[in-house]
């Protein structure tokens, strides 16, 4: 595991590699809270970002797009 602690060099090294990370807008039906996390994509293509559920606890109903 990291340490808790990072430096902002190695923040920035982290940057500049390419590493399957992407950006995701998450937007609730519900209430229309947004999101902007930033997730993994897998092997089959899916992006796993930890998000589980919104403010207002909807877990199902979103509109969830891969921003460049």
């Amino acid at each position: 595991m990291r340490s808790e602690s990072t430096t902002l060099q190695e923040i920035g090294s982290e940057l500049d590699v390419p590493s399957g990370r992407v950006k995701i807008h998450i937007r609730c039906r519900k209430c229309g809270e947004v999101f902007i996390l930033r997730g993994v994509r897998d092997v089959r293509g899916h992006v796993e970002t930890g998000f589980r559920r919104c403010l207002c606890d909807n877990d199902k109903d979103f509109d969830i797009e891969t921003l460049a």
